[in-house]
């Protein structure tokens, strides 16, 4: 009954900006605005949306462009809810973000049921461009194959040969530990050990000390949010990091979080992102306009909604039409900027991209405010990405 209310009430919220039928594009960011992924995307993902369809300005075929947005607090089945509500009496044309892979899978399906677009750009799960697919659906944001291949890849080249994994008990978790297993044992490296945790833990000395004295090359941890954070403190207790006999590397990791602990305490980690803000003249440009809108810099989830926007736009205008079968379409028939680096969508909907190791600086390192990181490798996306011969879509399956 709360949660029947909660929609209702958001429904009512949104109903001034209903569009006037084929006069407008609205595009939806459905995201957590006050749970504990409302830093990492939130108020500034709806941001990042803003930006690009100023950047892009504000029409389309003649049409203004909306943009709306609703607390999905990370709930799925909320989520789920207010999409419904959106594709059926709101007019949504184009829903993104969405930072829970549960309720991604379903709005994707939801999507091409209703005939329209929706354009993952958090949530990680492989099986959006995987069994999932559909025609009116793009998987725009890193996915878990990305995340652990573009980690252990890039520190293989530094001579990492042996991992300690640290991963949450739950699906995220389990998905990391399979694709980085397979990457270290793919590149003649060696899972010491794996160890999965119960999720809002409070203590990971033991995990971190048994990590330790393993001797492994590369501790992997896979906690998010306030796990993670709460890991690389009792690291750094340990001393775990800064250290030169091991490395510490975080799968999920956003600026965001490298801001909210501090470089003294995250200095010395690696991280595997696929946008930072200080990479180019393109990224800077973006990341001031943010700044000049949030006070922080963007992070490499709300850069995805600004460039996946964008990419959408540009598709409508070149497809001549907003018909989302045809948007996707065009949007796989050639390369799509992200900045000033060239991506790819697959015939499955996979965005494949260059994915790049960076290491957290140190206090002496860092020049300023936001100057947290150093570019270590990048490795092409055909090498992060999942291959399409091993893709379950059945949009391409033989």
């Amino acid at each position: 009954m709360k949660l029947a209310l909660l929609v209702g009430a958001v429904a009512l919220t949104l109903s001034s900006a209903v569009s006037a039928g084929e006069k407008t594009i609205k595009i939806g960011v459905l995201t957590d605005l006050s749970s504990f992924a409302a830093t990492s995307m939130g108020p500034g993902s709806v941001a990042a949306t803003e930006i690009a369809v100023s950047d892009f300005g504000g029409t389309v075929l003649g049409k203004k462009i909306e943009v709306i947005s609703a607390d999905m607090q990370s709930k799925p089945d909320l989520a789920v809810q207010l999409a419904r509500t959106w594709y059926d009496t709101e007019n949504v044309d184009l829903i993104v973000d969405v930072p829970a892979s549960a309720a991604a899978l379903t709005i994707q399906t939801m999507a091409i049921e209703k005939n329209k677009m929706f354009i993952a750009t958090v949530a990680a799960t492989t099986d959006l461009s995987g069994k999932g697919c559909t025609a009116t659906s793009v998987h725009w944001g890193i996915d878990t194959n990305a995340m652990s291949r573009g980690l252990v890849n890039a520190l293989a080249k530094d001579g990492a040969k042996t991992w300690f994994l640290i991963l949450p008990d739950y699906a995220l978790g389990k998905a990391l530990g399979s694709a980085a297993t397979a990457a270290v044992t793919a590149g003649g490296g060696k899972v010491l050990d794996t160890v999965y945790y119960p999720p809002n833990s409070q203590d990971y000395s033991q995990y971190v000390l048994r990590a330790q004295q393993s001797g492994a090359d590369v501790i992997g941890a896979g906690n998010v949010g306030l796990d993670l954070s709460t890991l690389i403190k009792q690291a750094s207790e340990f001393g775990v990091i800064p250290s030169s006999k091991q490395k510490l590397a975080a799968f999920v990791m956003n600026l965001s979080d490298v801001h909210a602990v501090g470089l003294p305490t995250m200095q010395g980690v690696y991280i595997v992102q696929d946008f930072y803000w200080d990479q180019n003249d393109a990224t800077r440009a973006f990341a001031k306009k943010f700044l000049e809108k949030r006070k922080v810099m963007p992070n490499y989830t709300q850069a995805a909604n600004y460039t996946g926007v964008l990419a959408y736009l540009n598709a409508i205008k070149d497809a001549g039409t907003d018909d989302p079968k045809a948007v996707v379409a065009k949007l796989k028939e050639k390369p799509q900027a992200r900045f000033e680096d060239k991506a790819t969508v697959r015939a499955d909907g996979r965005v494949i991209n260059t994915v790049d190791l960076y290491r957290i600086k140190s206090p002496a390192e860092s020049k300023g405010a936001f100057d947290y990181l150093n570019l270590v490798g990048s490795l092409p996306g055909d090498q992060a990405f999942q291959q399409m011969a091993d893709s379950e879509c059945p949009l391409v399956k033989k």
